[in-house]
């Protein structure tokens, strides 16, 4: 906040609230119920909060001071007003977190307009930033949650059968990791089958597992909301001759693509090996998605942190780093798509392999 010239920094994204004060709650589905203030005088943080709320406060917050309110009856932006005031911070330089998922336009005009701010800094990717080297603690937790993204790979290929419906099969893998002692996760399982096979986030439906099916699904395990994201395909039968052509470019793209990261390294760099190595396959057509993102605790709408593999990226791969990469293949000629990847975390000699999804084309028999 300092290199920045920012004095204060207003939050409203639950990731944020989390990282700096350990409040834990799903209550950022009601826009303008929660803020938290952060400034660089020294002063814990000032978390704005439902009175009703105030009891998972209690249990979660390890640091930060409590100003309740009651929802409908009190405007959020004056509150910020009267903490930024508490703080000696009014009128100075403050930064929002305006790229996050809470941030939305009335809850930032109403901010902007309390503080009598003309110009704000968006601090959210600032911020976001540090929650993407995780501590010893951190990857304890992310190890935790491979731990039930493993139950629920195991799920997903001992349970899928011919005429259960994708929703049956979604169900299984999450009661199976929800069972373990899974946290909820911020992202709900994706899956497809059949002529669906090409959608890539898709909702798992009500439509009927087919002898011959491609069938893919992503999902992730969650402890103390770190995701560990896991995904896999199938097929019902014998593989098409363009499905087996589908998993053997995506096996050899993703290891393209995972070959090029170590520490120092341009994580931009990843995605365009995978995609080059596509390319020089036919498959250049087949790559829509990016290849991967960014992995620590996250709440719904979004499990990603602030990393962005793609290439575009300039950012550097450090010590601590978790993330997932995926082959995430979508042919929309023949409507085939197939999805391979898993999650890793960045250690001295490069990335360390996290879930045990297989790298290829499951055939069940």
């Amino acid at each position: 906040m300092d290199d920045a010239g920012l004095d204060a920094c207003v939050c409203t994204s639950p990731e944020l609230l989390y990282y700096f004060t350990g409040y834990d709650a799903h209550t950022h589905h009601a826009i303008g119920s929660q803020a938290l203030v952060l400034t660089t005088d020294g002063d814990e943080p000032i978390l704005i909060l439902r009175d009703g709320d105030v009891p998972q406060a209690d249990e979660t917050v390890t640091l930060g001071e409590i100003r309740p309110f009651r929802l409908g009856a009190s405007d959020l932006g004056k509150l910020v007003r009267d903490a930024l005031l508490a703080r000696g911070v009014l009128g100075k330089r403050i930064g929002l977190d305006v790229s996050g998922p809470t941030m939305n336009g009335a809850l930032f005009r109403s901010i902007l307009s309390a503080t009598k701010s003309e110009a704000v800094h968006d601090c959210w990717r600032m911020l976001g930033k540090l929650r993407t080297i995780l501590s010893e603690a951190e990857i304890s937790y992310l190890r935790e949650a491979t731990r039930f993204s493993n139950v629920g790979i195991d799920a997903f290929y001992a349970k899928a059968r011919i005429g259960m419906s994708e929703i049956g099969l979604a169900a299984e893998i999450e009661y199976a990791m929800r069972s373990a002692g899974c946290d909820y996760p911020a992202v709900p399982t994706w899956m497809a089958s059949g002529d669906r096979a090409y959608c890539q986030h898709a909702m798992a439906s009500s439509r009927k597992l087919q002898p011959g099916d491609l069938v893919h699904a992503e999902f992730a395990g969650v402890a103390r909301r770190y995701h560990s994201v896991s995904m896999g395909s199938l097929v019902l039968g014998e593989p098409s001759a363009r499905m087996r052509e589908m998993a053997d470019g995506a096996k050899a793209a993703f290891d393209a693509g995972l070959q090029t990261a170590h520490i120092g390294g341009r994580i931009g760099d990843m995605e365009m090996a995978y995609r080059d190595t596509l390319t020089s396959l036919g498959l250049g057509d087949c790559c829509p998605m990016r290849f991967g993102t960014g992995l620590s605790a996250a709440y719904p709408p979004v499990w990603e942190n602030q990393i962005t593999i793609q290439l575009e990226c300039d950012d550097r791969f450090e010590v601590g780093m978790g993330f997932y990469i995926h082959a995430s293949m979508q042919s929309m000629d023949d409507r085939t798509g197939m999805l391979l990847g898993g999650s890793f975390l960045m250690m001295p000699d490069g990335p360390e392999r996290l879930d045990k999804a297989p790298i290829e084309l499951i055939v069940i028999d």
